[in-house]
């Protein structure tokens, strides 16, 4: 592991046991509603590996609209970020069964992305959180797209919402939902990146998959029964 990915502290590990115990237990607690859940069934049906992106705030109960749902041997490597916000989140991810790609665009970005192309030849699922780590708040970075272009992975789009829940006072007000709730979520795409493409074929990529998150809320907002953003 580079140098410059902060450690496993005993703090991270006791708390990333909190964290995936409460995210199981939202999600198992609660009602859920599903919007193009058959993209995503198909995907699995169909083998076909994928890139799932959803925005940072959506941390806190999203990864479970990937593993609540993935067959038995099928394999996720998202990435967390180098700091200790992504070594919390990277332990948390431990302890629902998924091992993180460590880096960003800022702190061993080179490191990770050929992680990244090596998990994908190797035959993994990836996941990005495309405003992530410091924002802007939706507003997807470039990242995302040429991530895609170097695996030759499409891009799925996840979002979900809570009728219950609370904002915390962070950068992108991240949402923790209640236990016994209504999640719901809704997935969109794909979306497709040529190896060959050029600057303004990833721009227009990486738009559509900005406007797809950006609509997705809304559209899990409405079925969770709760304000849009």
């Amino acid at each position: 592991m580079p140098t410059d990915i902060a450690p496993i502290t005993l703090k991270a590990r006791i708390l990333g046991v909190c964290l995936a115990l409460l995210a199981r237990f939202i999600y198992v607690s609660s009602r859920k509603r599903f919007h193009n859940k058959a993209l995503l069934d198909a995907h699995f049906a169909s083998g076909q590996r994928f890139i799932m992106v959803a925005w940072h705030n959506r941390n806190i109960v999203g990864p479970m609209g990937y593993v609540a749902h993935a067959p038995e041997g099928r394999v996720f490597r998202p990435l967390a970020s180098a700091s200790r916000d992504g070594t919390l989140a990277a332990e948390t991810m431990r302890n629902l069964g998924v091992v993180c790609i460590r880096g960003s665009s800022s702190r061993g970005g080179t490191q990770a992305l050929r992680e990244m192309l090596r998990a994908a030849k190797a035959g993994a699922d990836l996941g990005i959180t495309p405003d992530g780590p410091r924002g802007p708040v939706y507003q997807v970075q470039a990242g995302v797209v040429a991530a895609a272009r170097l695996t030759g992975l499409p891009i799925l789009a996840m979002s979900y919402h809570a009728r219950r829940h609370r904002r915390l006072g962070s950068w992108d007000r991240m949402i923790v939902p209640s236990p016994f709730t209504t999640l719901a979520y809704g997935w969109d795409g794909p979306f497709t990146v040529p190896k060959g493409a050029g600057d303004a074929e990833m721009e227009a990529v990486r738009q559509q998959v900005q406007e797809a998150l950006l609509g997705l809320n809304d559209r899990v907002a409405d079925l969770a029964g709760t304000p849009r953003d």
